[in-house]
């Protein structure tokens, strides 16, 4: 009987750890991040800053990815880049722009509630442009911040002049807005509802259901 019990005993030792009560799940955030992943899913979601240069590494890895098993470009699997951003950073928006505009496998851009400045300007970036019946656009110049001696902020103005003249251009390449009208609303917030993306291009389509995304 003695014997049993210490057997009992063991038994339950090893089969119970003592630790068991410090063992933790996974971060959900991250389990979604990993499936968004796998299925070639960004979101950019937040204000675009330093971080956000992930997302232009993500899609050169998918690039790579299909150049070196050889898929053809109209059948490789297209990467989303979903949309609720207040906009950011400037030189960041520039590298996801290139990039976006470079990459051989398409990437359709969807606008789920707003997209704005450097937001709106990464969208416009994408091969294929969807949105929500309700999303909203922002497009404006923005305010640079200039900081420093009397050189280095003529030499930073200037500069910041060209980025944003660059970008008028872009715009405009991109959507069919009148250079008049654009260059009238630039000045100043300019927002645009779904509708009028569709009547000056900055979007494609208006989605009717969620199978188009997913």
């Amino acid at each position: 009987m003695t014997n049993k019990k210490k057997a009992d005993t063991a038994y339950l030792d090893i089969a119970i750890p003592q630790n068991a009560e410090n063992l933790q799940l996974p971060d959900p955030s991250l389990l979604q991040f990993y499936k968004n992943y796998e299925n070639r899913i960004i979101w950019i979601d937040d204000e675009i800053t330093t971080m956000t240069l992930e997302y232009a590494k993500m899609i050169m890895q998918w690039n790579f990815e299909d150049k070196q098993k050889n898929i053809p470009i109209n059948e490789r699997t297209k990467i989303k880049v979903v949309f609720f951003s207040p906009g950011g950073d400037l030189e960041v928006n520039n590298c996801l722009v290139d990039t976006i505009s470079l990459s051989q496998t398409p990437v359709v851009g969807v606008n789920v509630g707003m997209a704005a400045s450097s937001g709106c300007f990464i969208y416009l970036a994408c091969h294929e442009r969807l949105t929500l019946p309700s999303a909203e656009f922002l497009i404006h110049k923005g305010a640079g911040q200039f900081s420093g001696s009397y050189n280095d902020v003529v030499a930073a103005i200037l500069n910041y002049q060209r980025q944003i003249d660059e970008l008028g251009k872009f715009v405009l390449s991109r959507t069919n807005i009148p250079e008049d009208i654009f260059y009238e609303n630039f000045e100043n917030d300019w927002y645009l509802s779904a509708k009028e993306a569709i009547e000056y291009k900055v979007a494609d389509r208006i989605i009717k259901s969620l199978d188009e995304i997913i």
